[in-house]
């Protein structure tokens, strides 16, 4: 089971399509972890199972603040990360996701890649698709559960390609 993981597209859709378009033999799902909800649109249509949460900037109700999915057996934590206040640390979401008996968090909202093993809990925040910010470029994210064992990886998109800056 493979997931793309975006955050933080904010109304910029265009490259989030392109790169599901591009891995979408090799995903099962799209996960979206809020600030634009509505940006999902075009990838509903591409068959493929949308989960998401919606953000600080989200003001529909269509979509949970937080929710934990199951992906081949392992608990998948998601949220914005507003509420679990993400620009400080990590430590709400981290409790949280443990309450959920969660193998991984999913957060967004700062729009800065980050990506750990906390405690036994993957901590996956895969930037910002769209407006990235502390140094780094236009990121998504990969989850891949196989065999019992997750891994995640954040990418990095630019006019050279897409690189991988670092996976657990």
């Amino acid at each position: 089971m493979k997931a793309i993981v975006f955050s933080d597209s904010h109304d910029r859709v265009s490259l989030m399509e392109d790169l599901t378009k591009k891995y979408l033999s090799r995903i099962d799902c799209i996960i979206h972890l809020g600030d634009c909800t509505e940006d999902t649109a075009a990838l509903r249509e591409l068959g493929k199972p949308l989960f998401q949460v919606r953000g600080n900037n989200d003001y529909d109700s269509l979509y949970p603040l937080e929710r934990t999915v199951s992906l081949a057996g392992k608990r998948i934590y998601m949220t914005h990360g507003h509420r679990q206040k993400v620009y400080w640390n990590t430590d709400v979401l981290y409790y949280t996701a443990a309450q959920e008996q969660a193998d991984v968090a999913l957060f967004g909202h700062t729009h800065v890649p980050y990506l750990e093993n906390e405690g036994g809990i993957i901590i996956m925040n895969p930037g910002s698709i769209s407006l990235p910010r502390g140094g780094s470029g236009l990121t998504f994210g990969f989850l891949t559960v196989e065999g019992g064992k997750i891994t995640a990886s954040v990418m990095e998109y630019s006019r050279e390609g897409i690189r991988k800056i670092k996976s657990l």
